[in-house]
């Protein structure tokens, strides 16, 4: 597999990965925005919860260019954070 990254400075990366490697980079990403989804429900900043709402964002996308659910399509029904 093939992964395409794309940065703010508009460079680009490609990463060959066998599919097992693939599996767990898929799972620690997602658990790592899952961990982003609670810090931000408890944080009381709003300027560092944009932050990390941006980051988790980050995270998102590489977890769709992995193949997978992301957290948000796999929590449906959960209500976005209010705060």
């Amino acid at each position: 597999m093939s992964v395409a990254t794309q940065g703010n400075e508009r460079s680009t990366t490609d990463l060959a990965l066998m599919e097992h490697e693939r599996m767990e980079l898929h799972l620690a990403v997602r658990i790592c925005a899952t961990d982003l989804r609670t810090e931000i429900s408890h944080t009381d900043r709003s300027e560092f919860r944009v932050e990390l709402k941006a980051k988790r964002a980050v995270l998102e996308e590489a977890l769709r260019r992995l193949g997978g659910a992301t957290p948000a399509t796999a929590e449906q029904g959960r209500p976005e954070e209010t705060r």
